[in-house]
This record gives structure tokens, C-alpha cells and sequence, in this order.
């Protein structure tokens, strides 16, 4: 009878500018998740997160994004190609889109659920199982196809009240409201809206450009419910609304051209 090697301690850096929050993730880890993990060191910036990986090589990061003079992002686009998985762990759930961008493990809003942080873990300890028991060269090919290919098709849309999970197919269109965004999107049949902290920039990045086109400074739309354009072209219909939207000046030609292009891939 064969018995299975059990899998070695994973190690993991913890990266957090607050170390109350740093100390409570690693107690969460180690009393509810797994005794086992090694945390082979804290960082409450990039610059010292960088310092520990050089010295220690890990196998992941847990970690925040909003940090002073470096955010995650920046910090893991700096240093690319990485080789070390990450798990985010934050305060600010509209950034998931990005987070799988970069291929992460998960992403994980504070405060921590036990339950949320046990599964990213199970997720991380299958990824080092697999990168194990495959060549290199074979898994860093397969990584970069799976980062291409497999992006995020969901939206996290959290107000006051509730939080919604939005298929980008459901997304009708988004609204510049100042340094916010007004989301409006079909739940159940119904049109819903609501209020997020990001700006139609950021939403205009994060969103496949083959799906959503930014018709006017102030509104990016989903090709999939662009239903009419209406006189002489300064108007759209999204279905489901009673609302048309302006179309900017310069950005007519641009819309017909995405439409064009839209229909031919996607219908």
C-alpha cells in the first residue's frame, strides 16, 4: 500500500501598510486555516515586500492593494514576470477585474471570512501541486495562455445595502457622475441601478474593448444592447431603458465602426 507525500508548508508573505491587519491575517491563518503555513515574513510596503522576496522566494503573496507610494498593481507589473502566486486581501472589491487580469489566485475582501481565506488556500495549494508536477517551461506557457484567454466575465457592484454579482452581459450601460460611476444593469428582468466609487476611465479599462464602447465622455455602453441609433446619430437606445444616450460628435464614426465589428464576432 502507497501512502501519499503530504504537500510541503506552503510559504506565504504577508504585504499590508497596517500591521494590526497583517498580524490578524496571519492569526486567522495559522488558528482557523492551516498551523502549518510558514509565513516567511511581513511587509507594510512594496519596498520591503520586495526585499523579502529576493531573500526568501515564496510561494505566495498575500496581498492589500491600496498602499502608500506603490499600489499592488503597480508593484506587481514592476517586478513581472513573477514567479510566486498571489491572493489579494482587501478593503476595496472594485478592483477584482484587475486582480484576474493578473492571474490571481482569488481576491478577498476584508473583514477576512475564514471560509473565503480556507478556500483561497485550497486554490493556492492546488496551483503549486500542479506547477510541481509539470515542467516549467510547459506550466509558464499554459499560465500565460489561461491569462490571456480566461478573463473575469462578472462585475462585484457594492453599495450601502447589498452587493451585486453582474454578468457583463447584463451591464446596459455606465454613467460618469463625476469622480463616481452610475452602473445600469439587468437583475432578474428588471433594470437596476447603482452608484460606485470607480470612474467610467477605469471601467472603460477594465472592460473588454470588443464589448463596451465609450460613445460620449460621460457614458460607456454594452454593443450587446445598443438596440438603436436614433436622427441623426447623436443618440442610442440601450433595450431594457427608456433612456437614449448622446452620442459625442467624434465619436460617431467610432460606434458604427464597433458595431460593425461587434456583430461580425459576437452574433
Amino acid at each position: 500500500m502507497t501512502t501519499q507525500t503530504p504537500d510541503p508548508p506552503l510559504n506565504i508573505i504577508i504585504v499590508d501598510d497596517e500591521m494590526e491587519a497583517c498580524n490578524n491575517l496571519r492569526n486567522i491563518l495559522l488558528r482557523d486555516v492551516d498551523p502549518y503555513i510558514n509565513i516567511m515574513g511581513i511587509a507594510q510596503d512594496t519596498t520591503q515586500a520586495e526585499m523579502l522576496i529576493r531573500e526568501h522566494t515564496p510561494d505566495a503573496l498575500l496581498l492589500d492593494i491600496e498602499m502608500p507610494k506603490e499600489n499592488a498593481f503597480s508593484f506587481v507589473e514592476r517586478i513581472s514576470p513573477v514567479n510566486f502566486e498571489i491572493v489579494f486581501v482587501t478593503a476595496y472589491d472594485e478592483y477584482a477585474v484587475k486582480a484576474f487580469r493578473l492571474n490571481a489566485i482569488d481576491y478577498i475582501l476584508k473583514p477576512i471570512n475564514t471560509f473565503d481565506l480556507a478556500a483561497a488556500i485550497r486554490k493556492l495549494k492546488e496551483r503549486i501541486r500542479f506547477k510541481a508536477n509539470v515542467q516549467l517551461p510547459a506550466y509558464e506557457a499554459l499560465s500565460r495562455q489561461l491569462k490571456e484567454h480566461t478573463q473575469p466575465r462578472q462585475l462585484c457592484l457594492r453599495d450601502n445595502s447589498s452587493v451585486e454579482i453582474v454578468d457583463f452581459k447584463d451591464l446596459l450601460y455606465i454613467a460618469a457622475k463625476g469622480s463616481y460611476s452610475q452602473v445600469t444593469f439587468l437583475k432578474d428582468g428588471q433594470v437596476k441601478q447603482t452608484v460606485m466609487s470607480n470612474s467610467i476611465a477605469e471601467y472603460e479599462e477594465l472592460l473588454p474593448a470588443d464589448q463596451f464602447y465609450r460613445i460620449h465622455k460621460s457614458y460607456l455602453v454594452n454593443g450587446l444592447h445598443i438596440k438603436q441609433i436614433i436622427k441623426d446619430g447623436s443618440q442610442v437606445v440601450a433595450s431594457g431603458t427608456r433612456f437614449s444616450l448622446p452620442v459625442g460628435r467624434r465619436r460617431h464614426s467610432g460606434l458604427l465602426t464597433f458595431l460593425q465589428q461587434y456583430r461580425a464576432t459576437h452574433v
